[in-house]
């Protein structure tokens, strides 16, 4: 997978953008947008991989096998400045209101909004990938500056988002499935070897050698909770046929 974040050569960037939906499939046009007064001077990805952990029996380390990945989190820093100091005009309070009613609560649904954000032609993680589908984990607010009555001058928002993508296009894009990396999965009521083989390889053929491998007794005999590892194969190897 390409990780890349920065823009594209030759081209500028506009005024980041966060648009929110009530509803996680983000149809039609945002209910509400919030638009960056200043851009961030930089801002921070957070990609983490889970692994195995756990020791192989008589071993002293572990071979780490792929668990899968933890939302992408994305931190930035809004900068409100109602001084006029560049130029042009803000209204502070109004800004940041503009700002908790893009991001916050919505009454109807009784949850917090989904999320775009969009900043020209940025890259937020694969190359290919211009917005960033989250939701707002953690927010805060910094004053910095008050007119004699208190009315609030210079501000700085601190906020961090999870990406947050409705099942299907998380299907579409997710390579954790990929029969190419070491796999571990807990059993759960209902399932079986081979319909389980055949989600991670596309073939269930291969249900007996990850039987062998996990030294199952009775392929057919799975317990809900027993952890399975499933590791990538080589397929021109002839799959043996015993258990």
């Amino acid at each position: 997978m390409d990780i890349i974040s920065g823009l594209l050569p030759g081209k500028s960037a506009d005024k980041l953008k966060i648009e929110s939906w009530p509803d996680i499939k983000r149809k039609g046009t945002a209910s509400k947008t919030f638009t960056a007064f200043i851009n961030p001077d930089e801002f921070t990805l957070n990609y983490s991989v889970l692994t195995e952990s756990t020791n192989a029996a008589g071993a002293n380390g572990s071979a780490g096998g792929f668990l899968g990945t933890k939302p992408l989190e994305v931190s930035l820093k809004f900068f409100l400045d109602g001084t006029n100091a560049n130029g042009v005009k803000l209204d502070v309070p109004s800004k940041i209101r503009e700002f908790y009613e893009t991001i916050g609560y919505d009454g109807k649904v009784h949850r917090t909004s989904f999320l775009r954000i969009t900043w020209g032609h940025l890259t937020w993680l694969r190359t290919n990938q211009y917005e960033f589908d989250c939701e707002l984990k953690t927010t805060s607010i910094q004053y910095k500056l008050f007119k004699f009555d208190g009315t609030p001058l210079r501000v700085i928002i601190s906020a961090t988002f999870a990406e947050k993508v409705a099942a299907e296009k998380q299907l579409a894009e997710d390579r954790k499935e990929s029969p190419d990396l070491t796999h571990v999965r807990i059993v759960k009521e209902g399932d079986t070897l081979p319909g389980m083989v055949e989600k991670i390889y596309g073939d269930f053929k291969y249900y007996l050698e990850v039987a062998r491998i996990n030294k199952l007794q009775n392929f057919r005999d799975l317990q809900p909770g027993q952890k399975l590892i499933f590791p990538p194969f080589d397929k021109t190897v002839k799959q043996s046929k015993n258990v």
